[in-house]
C-alpha cells in the first residue's frame, strides 16, 4: 500500500485550502498530514481519513525543530513514504523533508544552497509576473501537485443558504485587507435587512473581541437583539458548528472564509490591498467577491502602502450596499463599480475560476487557463492565439527543456 505524506505547516486558511490535494490522495493508500500542533485538532476534524502528525514549530529555528520534534520526525522517517508533498516554502519544512530521499519530495524540496521548486511550482511562480491576468486558485496549485486530482466539483459543496442566518468575520490578519468598522457595520445592516432580519453571528479569535465591541456600538438596537458575539468563545469544533448551515458569510480573505466554502456556505467576500480573488478566493461554485479594482492592486502584503490605502475608499460608497442588496434579491447587480469589480465563482476542468462581465483581462485570463489545461493534459491543444503564445513563452523557459521530462523534475 502506498504511503503519502502532506506537509502543510502554515496557517488555518492554508490548511483548509489543501482540501483538493488531501482528498485526491485519500483513496491511494495511507495518508499522513503534518501540521503545526495548534491546528492538529482542526485537521483531524476536517480530514478524518488522514493520520495527523503535530509539529511544535516555535521557536522557529532548525535546531529547536529537531530537538522539540525528535519523536515525530523519527516516526515520519519510519513510514516508508512513497511520496512527500511539501506545500510550504519554509526552511523548517525543508528540514523535515531531509528525513526523506529528495527525489520523492514534490512541491518544495531541499537542495544544495537552499530549497528547490518542482517543475509545476516553478510554472506557478512565473504567473506572478502578471498577477492581474492570472486566475489560478491556491487550492488548485496544491491540488495539481499530484497526478489526476479529484474533479473540482468534488472538492467543496455547491454553495447554498443553510437557513441559520448571517456570519460576520470581524477582521483578517492584515488590517489593511479588512473593511473599516463603520463600513462593515453598514454592510452587515444592509444584508440583515435584505434577508429579513435573521440571527447574526460575529466570528473571530479572542484578538477580534475588541473589534466585535466596536461593531456592536454601530448597529441598530433592532439588530442587537439578533446578534451573537462568538469572538474568542469557540474552539475548532465550535467554530465549525457556528459556520455550518449559515445563509451567508461576510468576510475578508480569512481562514473562516475558506472554512465556509469547505462547508458549502455562500461567501460574500471583500478583497482589497494584497488580497486577490483569483489566487485565494473562496473555492467552489456560488460565491461572490467584491474586489478592489485600482491600478495598484493587487499589491504586495510585505510592502508598505504609498497611497494611504486608497483601495479602502470605494468600499465606503453607497454603490457597494446597493450591489449587495440587488444580489440578495436575486437581481443582477452591476459588475463594475467605481474602484470595485464584482466577481462570481464557477468551475472548469482546471478548478475554480472567478468571472465578471466586462473583465478587461478576460481574453488573456482564458488563454492562460487553456495553456495550463493543456500542460496538465486536461484539454487538447488548440491553435494558438497571440495571448496563448505569449503565455506559452512565459511559462516555458529554455532551462525546462534541458532537464529530464516529468512534471516533478
Amino acid at each position: 500500500m502506498a504511503v503519502n505524506i502532506v506537509l502543510q505547516t502554515a496557517r488555518f486558511g492554508d490548511l483548509v485550502q489543501t482540501t483538493r490535494l488531501l482528498r485526491s490522495l485519500e483513496g491511494r493508500g495511507e495518508l499522513h498530514l503534518v501540521v503545526e500542533r495548534g491546528l492538529a485538532s482542526l485537521a483531524r476534524l476536517l480530514f478524518p481519513a488522514a493520520q495527523v502528525h503535530a509539529l511544535a514549530l516555535y521557536p522557529a529555528d532548525e535546531a529547536a525543530l529537531a530537538e522539540n520534534n525528535r519523536d515525530v520526525l523519527r516516526e515520519l522517517a519510519s513510514l516508508g513514504a512513497d511520496a512527500v508533498y511539501n506545500c510550504n516554502f519554509s526552511p523548517l519544512n525543508a528540514a523535515v523533508c531531509r528525513c526523506f530521499p529528495s527525489e520523492m519530495v514534490r512541491g518544495y524540496r531541499p537542495a544544495p544552497g537552499g530549497t528547490a521548486r518542482s517543475f509545476w511550482i516553478r510554472q506557478v511562480f512565473r504567473l506572478t509576473e502578471r498577477r492581474r491576468e492570472t486566475s489560478l486558485n491556491l487550492v488548485d496549485v496544491w491540488g495539481h501537485l499530484t497526478d489526476n486530482p479529484i474533479a473540482p466539483a468534488a472538492v467543496n459543496p455547491v454553495a447554498a443558504p443553510g437557513g441559520r442566518g448571517i456570519g460576520v468575520t470581524l477582521a483578517g490578519r492584515e488590517s489593511r485587507r479588512s473593511l473599516p468598522m463603520p463600513v462593515l457595520a453598514q454592510v452587515v445592516q444592509t444584508v440583515f435587512q435584505a434577508l429579513g432580519g435573521p440571527p447574526v453571528y460575529l466570528l473571530g479569535s479572542a484578538s477580534e473581541s475588541p473589534a466585535a465591541r466596536r461593531l456592536l456600538r454601530l448597529l441598530s438596537p433592532r439588530m442587537l437583539q439578533k446578534v451573537h458575539d462568538l469572538s474568542g468563545k469557540t474552539d475548532w469544533p465550535g467554530l465549525v458548528d457556528a459556520v455550518r448551515g449559515l445563509d451567508v458569510l461576510l468576510t475578508p480573505d480569512t481562514g473562516i472564509m475558506h472554512l465556509a466554502a469547505h462547508l458549502g456556505v455562500p461567501v460574500f467576500a471583500f478583497f482589497l490591498s494584497s488580497a486577490w480573488c483569483h489566487e485565494t478566493g473562496p473555492y467552489g461554485a456560488g460565491h461572490r467577491v467584491w474586489q478592489t479594482d485600482l491600478p495598484c492592486a493587487p499589491c504586495l502584503e510585505s510592502a508598505p502602502c504609498t497611497r494611504e490605502v486608497a483601495c479602502l475608499t470605494p468600499f465606503a460608497e453607497r454603490g457597494l450596499l446597493r450591489s449587495l442588496a440587488l444580489t440578495l434579491r436575486g437581481e443582477q447587480p452591476e459588475t463594475s463599480l467605481p474602484g470595485i469589480r464584482v466577481w462570481h465563482s464557477e468551475l472548469d476542468a482546471l478548478g475554480t475560476v472567478f468571472c465578471s462581465e466586462g473583465d478587461p483581462d478576460a481574453v488573456a485570463r482564458a488563454a492562460l487557463r487553456r495553456r495550463l489545461m493543456e500542460k496538465l493534459q486536461l484539454a487538447a491543444p488548440l491553435a494558438e492565439s497571440l495571448e496563448a503564445a505569449d503565455w506559452c513563452a512565459r511559462l516555458s523557459r529554455e532551462a525546462d527543456w534541458m532537464l529530464p521530462p516529468g512534471r516533478y523534475c
